[in-house]
């Protein structure tokens, strides 16, 4: 099954991406690298989170405090947001 990030995601990692380098050089590297490793670990793992009140299924990143949300489609999985550090799930709205 094929994994699509909608154009959003891409400005959510790298708000997370530089915060997380505020916090220690390099983090935000290892961060971003997870955060592929997740993504990427979904076709296989995607039944097994359950939607919640998002209207999304969300997946917690190891390691960081994070969640990513993602839709699941027949033909693909959409991620549409990547929230960091208690970030608001109404910033969801209107994705994918």
């Amino acid at each position: 099954m094929n994994v699509r990030l909608v154009d959003e995601v891409y400005l959510d990692l790298r708000t997370a991406r530089d915060w997380y380098d505020g916090k220690s050089a390099g983090l935000g590297d290892e961060f971003a690298d997870l955060f592929f490793s997740t993504v990427c670990s979904l076709p296989s793992v995607s039944l097994h989170h359950a939607i919640d009140e998002t209207g999304y299924r969300p997946i917690r990143m190891p390691r960081f405090t994070a969640m990513i949300y993602y839709d699941l489609s027949y033909s693909e999985i959409v991620v549409v947001g990547l929230l960091v550090n208690g970030r608001s799930a109404a910033a969801l709205k209107n994705r994918g």
